[in-house]
């Protein structure tokens, strides 16, 4: 696998280097393109939870175009749709709102859709070994060319990728700021874990 995003951007703020992802769609996207390459084609729905925030679902889109794929996201419905959410359907995504108690309970129903239509499910968080692999990758050519770090700091949910940067950095000491969800046994790896004070889709002080 070849990551058709190229290489991540680096930027230097007073001796602290900055991975610039956020010039991407999703840094998701990457590890995305390396699973949903990997899929057969007969395959041409992808099933998604996209969640009130986060850029998961904008970012499987954004692949999904360039493999041709259509992708139907299950989303918990409030009131009002979030900003995440309606970029999705701006996007072409296909949705279905539930009320639901809990996440688990929405992710049994996008996979039970999907397994009934010849669709291909993605957990939550795109919790998928070609999707670590890809991420890993890209972090281990980042070494190559500019050394591995001494401490790594991150936002972590589902811990995709801070597992994946804990392989290809197995030298650094690592962060997990938590910003959007208790974080479950395993999800971490070895990282150290900092529970930030605000809610995940508050702005930071400036």
């Amino acid at each position: 696998w070849e990551d058709p995003y190229g290489p991540p951007v680096i930027k230097e703020h007073e001796g602290i280097r900055v991975v610039r992802d956020d010039y991407l769609v999703g840094s998701k996207v990457r590890g995305g393109d390396c699973l949903i390459s990997s899929l057969p084609e007969h395959i041409d729905t992808l099933v998604y939870v996209q969640p009130r925030t986060g850029l998961a679902g904008v970012s499987i889109l954004d692949v999904a175009k360039r493999h041709d794929k259509k992708v139907k996201l299950f989303m918990p419905s409030s009131k009002q749709i979030s900003l995440h959410q309606a970029c999705c359907v701006e996007r072409g995504a296909e949705t279905s709102f539930h009320r639901i108690a809990a996440m688990p309970n929405l992710n049994k129903i996008a996979k039970d859709w999907a397994e009934n239509n010849n669709a291909f499910f993605i957990p939550l968080g795109l919790r998928h070994e070609l999707v670590t692999a890809a991420a890993v990758k890209v972090a281990y050519d980042i070494a190559q060319k500019h050394g591995e770090p001494q401490e790594v700091w991150s936002a972590i949910s589902t811990g995709v990728l801070s597992r994946a940067l804990q392989i290809a950095w197995p030298n650094a000491d690592f962060n997990g700021v938590a910003v959007a969800r208790n974080i479950h046994e395993g999800e971490r790896g070895r990282a150290k874990l900092w529970s930030h004070p605000k809610a995940f889709n508050q702005n930071v002080d400036a």
